[in-house]
């Protein structure tokens, strides 16, 4: 369900160029590339080690090791950019979404999948993150669509809930 929830705000096209942020080892660009029909799927990944495997598995998405706080692409490159339960891995929100409005055409899509904090995913991952010693930083809907407000950079086109996870349709103003 939530698969399928996310490929239809995603909506994937041939002839775009559509960037996954935190791709993991690229399970997502991966069903999105096959979803699109040609669009062309790049992918970053801060972990070295997943990048090599994402290369290994899926070499026709390109991709490389870079943060969402500094994306080693030009100004107005892609149509969409999405970021599947991976938001809270960021350092710096509002640098990366900066990163993001710079990347991503006037009026593309960016589309969030991120995990509820007061579920017991939320919880979950936040036990996680103290026994690995990671920062995470889970927002609901709410304080992420007024840091996105705040950003100027979105305007919040739809939002989705999925039990422990929610879905954010964005569109670069």
């Amino acid at each position: 369900m939530s698969s399928e929830l996310f490929m239809q705000t995603l909506a994937p096209s041939s002839g775009e160029r559509i960037l996954d942020i935190g791709a993991g080892r690229g399970k997502v660009a991966d069903r999105v590339m096959k979803a699109s029909g040609g669009a062309e799927i790049y992918a970053v990944e801060p972990n070295g080690k997943r990048v090599e495997s994402m290369k290994r598995e899926f070499p026709a998405i390109k991709s490389s090791a870079a943060s969402a706080e500094k994306l080693p692409f030009p100004d107005a490159y892609f149509d969409k950019v999405y970021t599947t339960m991976a938001l809270h891995h960021f350092a710096d929100l509002d640098r990366a979404l900066g990163e993001v409005a710079r990347v991503l055409k006037p009026g593309g899509s960016f589309v969030i999948l991120e995990v509820e904090p007061g579920s017991g995913l939320g919880s979950l991952f936040r036990f996680f993150g103290r026994v690995i010693g990671e920062k995470m930083v889970l927002m609901d809907e709410a304080q992420l669509s007024a840091r996105l407000d705040a950003s100027h950079y979105f305007r919040v086109g739809s939002t989705s809930r999925l039990g422990a996870r929610y879905i954010m349709r964005l569109s670069r103003t």
